[in-house]
């Protein structure tokens, strides 16, 4: 899934590319899952026409401000991206769409012209989001339930290790639930958490205070990194449990280049990597049983 590294480079490009750009024509799929309260028709009848004044995000929400107060609000779901006709994209996530020439790409749902410059956001799955807001986007139900923002508005240490210690909760569910930190999916949790020698599963109100300010300041470092090189994982510190975590499934044990073993657990519903030798459980937290039914020995 997306997650902010991600949807902040889309912002990026799209605010490089659109900016100060009228919309000539507009294409969108008769898709009443994607588009949420809002038809073909209407949509293509309230974008056409209207010049790109500014971009936003929070999050994993981003959006296009418009000419007449407009907001264009977007979500990726699994699958979503942005494409520009002739840009080759590259970053660390899978592509499901193939472009090549054909234009425009298979699974478009919204289509944008700029005179001779065109934009295509395209979603396999469908579990993406498109809906228009007029007004602040910001104040939009979407985008105003939603937390912190690692990079944009990181709390206070103080007011961070308040709102975690009172939730009795593992504290990798608490850093994916998007009404407390805003943008977090499952690798960037789990890297904050290796890179602070925390177990996933262990309760967010067993935490110390020394523990608090680790994860938050690990959380600040990772997505600030990873957005500095535009999600461009080729370019992420070696250190980073990212580059090794993948291997669940495969005909090999996930490792560390140092030999230590990655294993998996599953911790709010998700998938969890983390290094038993420096991210051990404190005994007093609740244990979650290991995952190791797909891992296989060399």
């Amino acid at each position: 899934m997306p997650e902010l590294p991600d949807v902040e480079r889309a912002r990026k490009l799209l605010h490089e590319r659109c900016v100060g750009r009228k919309i000539t024509r507009v294409c969108a799929a008769d898709d009443s899952i994607v588009f949420v309260g809002v038809g073909k028709a209407d949509i293509e009848a309230q974008l056409l026409g209207r010049k790109v004044v500014g971009s936003g995000r929070r999050g994993k929400q981003f959006w296009l401000l418009l000419s007449g107060g407009l907001s264009l609000l977007m979500h990726f779901g699994m699958t979503g991206e942005v494409h520009i006709q002739g840009e080759t994209l590259s970053h660390y996530r899978k592509i499901e769409v193939d472009v090549g020439e054909t234009w425009p790409p298979q699974y478009t749902k919204l289509e944008l012209e700029f005179n001779h410059m065109r934009v295509a956001y395209t979603d396999p799955r469908r579990l993406g989001r498109i809906r228009t807001f007029l007004g602040d986007a910001s104040e939009s139900p979407m985008v105003a339930k939603l937390g912190f923002d690692p990079v944009l508005d990181p709390p206070s240490p103080e007011d961070f290790a308040r709102a975690v210690m009172r939730r009795k909760t593992p504290i990798k569910a608490l850093l994916l639930n998007q009404e407390f930190s805003a943008g977090v999916g499952n690798w960037i949790a789990d890297e904050v958490l290796f890179q602070s020698q925390i177990h996933p599963a262990h309760f967010a109100n067993a935490l110390s205070r020394e523990q608090t300010d680790l994860i938050l300041d690990q959380l600040k470092r990772v997505c600030v990194t990873a957005v500095e090189v535009n999600a461009e994982s080729k370019l992420f510190p070696k250190t980073w449990l990212f580059h090794y975590r993948w291997a669940k499934g495969r005909s090999h044990t996930a490792q560390l280049p140092d030999g230590r073993n990655i294993e998996f657990v599953t911790v709010g519903g998700r998938t969890s990597a983390f290094v038993p030798d420096v991210q051990m459980l404190a005994p007093k937290t609740e244990d979650v049983p290991v995952d190791r039914s797909k891992r296989r020995r060399k």
